[in-house]
């Protein structure tokens, strides 16, 4: 690679023009933002989670802003596969950028049914598969930190489409280098690293969560360093690109995290924050290399 790196990408045989992807769970699926013309800059836009059976989600509160990020105990919330596959997807046929799904299982079978569902649409690039979410059929433990699990899950998926997926990784037990190697051995096109941390804010008066389930995800700007170290890691162990998710509030962090191995760059909570993130975060790169 030459440094610093290029803003335009060349990602599973496809050319882009920005290496910025929307974060699943904060764009939706893309058509409001497409409403309100804010998808200038946007490389890709990945989806909120969607499992087979619709999800009410935890119960509020389910986000708290800390001083320094944001904590969210969303519940993966969506109304079933079913449903967006009838209902939403149509709506995002005129999405300037491609859309990947995010999806979403409660056993090792649920992946690779959802994305047989799926099938039927032809408005999606690809998936990117949540082993982060908790095994409900297994005791509430991760997906994730089992390499032996991950591999089953992503050979399910291989197995019902030919079209391209990441896996999505946790940070939060387990190495991420053999899981990705198992992700890929099984059949992933591309790994995600990472999903949240896990963070908790205690109010010191009442001694009680201010998240209804105690803990929940954190994602923060501060976090960056950790998303290098383990884009770095996991990109010089596999073969298949790796996206990164997580640390990014301005042009330079996406730089840097494309320069330590990213292919592309997943944006969440600027986004949440400024729904022009795409826009002003290319306008950012392009000065800083003069693009």
């Amino acid at each position: 690679m030459s440094y610093p790196p290029s803003i335009s990408r060349k990602f599973w045989g496809l050319d882009f023009d920005s290496p910025i992807m929307l974060a699943s769970g904060t764009a939706g699926f893309g058509e409001e933002l497409l409403t309100l013309d804010c998808l200038s800059g946007v490389g890709v836009v990945v989806s909120k989670a969607v499992s087979f059976k619709p999800r009410a989600g935890n119960p509020p509160p389910r986000l708290f802003e800390t001083p320094l990020g944001l904590l969210n105990s969303i519940g993966l919330a969506n109304p079933g596969v079913h449903h967006v596959l009838n209902h939403i997807l149509p709506l995002t046929e005129k999405l300037p950028c491609p859309l990947l799904i995010n999806v979403a299982g409660e056993s090792i079978q649920e992946f690779s049914d959802v994305v047989e569902v799926l099938e039927q649409s032809k408005t999606h690039l690809g998936y990117e598969i949540n082993v982060s979410c908790p095994n409900v059929a297994d005791g509430g433990a991760a997906f994730g930190v089992d390499p032996d699990v991950v591999f089953q899950i992503a050979k399910g998926v291989s197995r019902v489409t030919d079209r391209p997926f990441s896996v999505k990784l946790t940070p939060n037990g387990g190495d991420m280098v053999m899981v990705a190697k198992a992700a890929v051995d099984g059949g992933a096109s591309a790994i995600t690293v990472c999903n949240t941390f896990l963070g908790m804010f205690v109010d010191w008066r009442t001694g009680k969560s201010v998240i209804k389930r105690k803990v929940a995800g954190y994602t923060s700007p501060a976090l960056l360093p950790l998303v290098v170290a383990r884009v770095w890691q996991v990109s010089n162990a596999v073969s298949v690109p790796v996206i990164s998710s997580g640390g990014v509030s301005h042009g330079e962090d996406i730089l840097q995290l494309l320069a330590a191995g990213a292919s592309m760059v997943q944006v969440g909570t600027r986004l949440m924050r400024r729904p022009f993130a795409g826009a002003e975060l290319m306008d950012e790169m392009q000065k800083l290399i003069g693009e």
